[in-house]
């Protein structure tokens, strides 16, 4: 089902989810979209190292919790930069601005993801709007016989 046809399906649907999520979030937060990338990157990598693992992660979720920071890692503005593929300094400046706004914080080993104490209200609202989205993704995918 990876023929060319699918192939451009899947990237034309995925792409529209993209966008529609980067608004989203551009719009909620009033923040440029190369910040929201960073702090998203930091956020995914702090619990990158459980996210895989149902039991782990479904002891936090099931209770509608965050995972707590202190089973999160750190990680460094250099690895952010080299996985999103921007330039180190763009990064440094960013990331910079971003713990000046206290939605970033220095740790030991790196830099850790704060932004869910900011606001949980607003953090909530958008978690269920990215949800709308990526249902509507699927059906989407499911509607031109794309197997999801």
């Amino acid at each position: 089902m990876d023929d060319a046809t699918n192939i451009r399906k899947i990237a034309r649907l995925t792409a529209e989810y993209m966008i529609s999520m980067v608004g989203l979030l551009t719009q909620a937060s009033g923040m440029d979209p190369t910040d929201i990338l960073i702090l998203n990157a930091v956020s995914a990598a702090n619990v990158a190292h459980i996210i895989d693992d149902p039991d782990k992660v479904n002891v936090y979720w099931s209770q509608g919790q965050t995972i707590p920071f202190e089973v999160r890692r750190p990680i460094t503005s250099l690895a952010i930069s080299e996985s999103l593929g921007l330039p180190r300094e763009t990064c440094r400046r960013r990331i910079k601005g971003l713990v000046e706004k206290g939605l970033l914080a220095r740790q030991p080993g790196g830099l850790m993801a704060v932004h869910e104490l900011t606001d949980p209200g607003q953090l909530a609202e958008m978690y269920t709007a990215n949800v709308q989205l990526f249902r509507r993704l699927v059906r989407k995918l499911r509607k031109h016989g794309v197997e999801v």
